[in-house]
């Protein structure tokens, strides 16, 4: 069976799992989750154990609350600054476009922009930033203080 009729096949499952899982926002993410998982599974199924549907609803559902956790982790780690007026802004107020934001960093070296773009438009932290390129955390911190130094400078 091709992947699309497999797909077809269990898009029901994946959107019950999203529904009993309880999530409310980011649907097309998590179907997107639930389809990469699906495929994922069915790329490692071994029939000697046991029925397939079984299998891949333990499978998407595990998938599913990894993102789930990582998502909160990242809302749990965002920091909601407050404007001059005293509100706070919300994360939809923060988020720049990436041309905008690189509009404004221009002067940076490439590492730099790398550090800027990780760590204001997909909001992760250092440790993350160094996790995901292999590297030391103190490269990292690096990186982001030679760059908000030139953009204070500038």
């Amino acid at each position: 069976m091709d992947f699309e009729q497999l797909a077809a096949e269990y898009s029901n499952m994946i959107y019950s799992i999203i529904h009993s899982l309880r999530i409310y926002k980011n649907h097309d993410e998590f179907y997107q989750v639930g389809l990469i998982a699906l495929w994922e599974g069915s790329q490692h199924y071994d029939e000697q154990k046991g029925r397939f549907s079984t299998y891949i609803y333990k499978f998407i559902k595990g998938k599913l609350l990894n993102a789930l956790k990582k998502e909160k982790n990242l809302d749990d780690r965002s920091i909601y600054p407050e404007n001059e007026d005293g509100f706070n802004l919300t994360h939809e107020d923060t988020v720049l476009e990436m041309e905008d934001l690189l509009s404004h960093f221009h002067h940076l070296t490439d590492l730099q922009k790398k550090w800027v773009v990780f760590r204001f438009y997909y909001g992760l932290s250092n440790r993350d930033i160094a996790n995901m390129e292999n590297i030391a955390l103190r490269k990292v911190r690096a990186w982001g203080d030679l760059a908000m130094k030139k953009f204070i400078n500038n």
